[in-house]
């Protein structure tokens, strides 16, 4: 059923702001329900990761705590832009380790009638605190995943109307429970001026963590190493040469589910170190990403004496190759520098298929500029849903913030 744009509470400019009348949306609850050829319409002006293929997977091995909305816009009945969502339940064991606030801190984010009634509480029984967040985009991925439209639409209009997609579904989801906050996520900076539209109905922008991107501007792997200074090809030489005594093993998805308990502790070991975590995936996700995208998608392990030592997967798209998750065994890493080969080895894949960009995603920053990443910006926007989940989703923003880091150039001075 196609619902019409036509009004939207906003706090910000009255009670009622006047909606498009010639946008329409329908919503679906699951990938299977849409009009595929309305969404494949739109879906080949952006976002790779917005194709069927890969959101039939992800859908399939979700995470337990995340459930997902599709829309499609239309404009005069055409289909014009699409909007993917995820539904994410978590609480204070997302953020592994970093949630060690000390009481008079934590009521410092809390303060008033709530210092007094709930931070004791909360501090007392954090395993059990459960927040319901709502985003539009894809939380396993940096990046433009969530909301794309074609070329000839007013981008500005098609953020208003995402705006009021994203207030229905809102609405329909308090039969489950009530929406803590909205999240819509990644914005580069080319997107800022039409996305800064969200902020009309009560968003807050702010930045994370950048995705750090490496431009391919050569054909092998030597001549990247020959572009560096002195002291970064060094290093670089040393790095490899440690990591000549691991065996490199491409996985086939049967291949992933014989190895699955390996597979699962070594993702384990580096998910459990991240400062806040959304959702934890299985080994049987990356063994149907393999089923169902074939060579687009790579699972590749590192043995040291026979044993699986760590593991990379990346996505080759059209124009560029993307990063997605690893695993180390963290004792041995630091001898055989695992993770920095694991890197290299990325900016090799990306050389052998002629991509244009190497995205190597958000986090570790520093040590991922030093094999050449830039970081490029992204900005959210946020929007609470009432003042309690405001004042407890504070310090869940801040935890998504970038942290200062010295950017590294290894190449030399033009």
């Amino acid at each position: 059923m196609l619902i019409h744009c036509d009004k939207i509470p906003n706090k910000k400019k009255s009670a009622i702001r006047k909606k498009p009348s010639d946008f329409s949306f329908a919503v679906y609850d699951s990938a299977s329900m849409i009009n595929t050829e309305h969404w494949n319409s739109v879906v080949k002006h952006g976002s790779e990761f917005l194709e069927l293929n890969y959101l039939n997977v992800l859908e399939k091995e979700h995470p337990d705590n995340m459930r997902f909305h599709y829309s499609i816009l239309y404009k005069a009945n055409k289909p014009v832009a699409i909007a993917y969502f995820q539904v994410i339940d978590f609480s204070s064991e997302s953020f592994g380790n970093s949630m060690t606030l000390e009481q008079d801190e934590f009521s410092c984010l809390v303060g008033g009638y709530i210092k007094k009634h709930v931070a004791n509480h909360i501090l007392r029984n954090a395993d059990k605190i459960n927040m319901r967040l709502l985003i539009c985009g894809n939380a396993c991925i940096s990046g433009e995943h969530g909301f794309t439209m074609i070329p000839d639409l007013n981008k500005t209009k098609a953020f208003d109307a995402l705006a009021d997609v994203i207030y229905r579904i809102s609405r329909a989801e308090k039969l489950r429970g009530k929406i803590a906050a909205v999240l819509v996520k990644d914005f580069y900076s080319t997107s800022l001026p039409y996305s800064k539209e969200l902020e009309e109905y009560n968003y807050h922008d702010f930045f994370v963590e950048p995705n750090m991107i490496v431009d391919i501007e050569w054909n092998t792997f030597d001549e990247y190493l020959n572009a560096m200074s002195k002291k970064y090809r060094k290093r670089a030489k040393s790095i490899v040469s440690k990591g000549q005594v691991l065996e490199r093993k491409t996985f086939s998805a049967a291949d992933i589910i014989s190895n699955h308990t390996e597979i699962e502790q070594l993702y384990n070991n580096v998910h459990h170190k991240a400062k806040f975590r959304m959702a934890t995936l299985t080994p049987t996700y990356f063994a149907e990403l393999q089923s169902a995208l074939k060579e687009s998608f790579v699972f590749t392990a590192y043995y040291y004496n026979g044993k699986m030592a760590g593991f990379r997967t990346s996505f080759v798209m059209k124009e560029h190759v993307e990063a997605h998750f690893i695993g180390l065994d963290y004792g041995l890493n630091k001898e055989l520098e695992i993770y920095q080969n694991i890197l290299y080895d990325y900016i090799k894949e990306a050389i052998g298929n002629h991509s244009a960009q190497l995205f190597l995603g958000r986090t570790a920053s520093e040590i991922k500029s030093t094999v050449g990443a830039k970081a490029h910006e992204l900005k959210c926007y946020i929007r609470h849903r009432n003042p309690l989940s405001n004042r407890i989703i504070k310090p869940f923003i801040d935890y998504l913030k970038p942290t200062d880091w010295i950017p590294r150039n290894p190449f030399k001075e033009e």
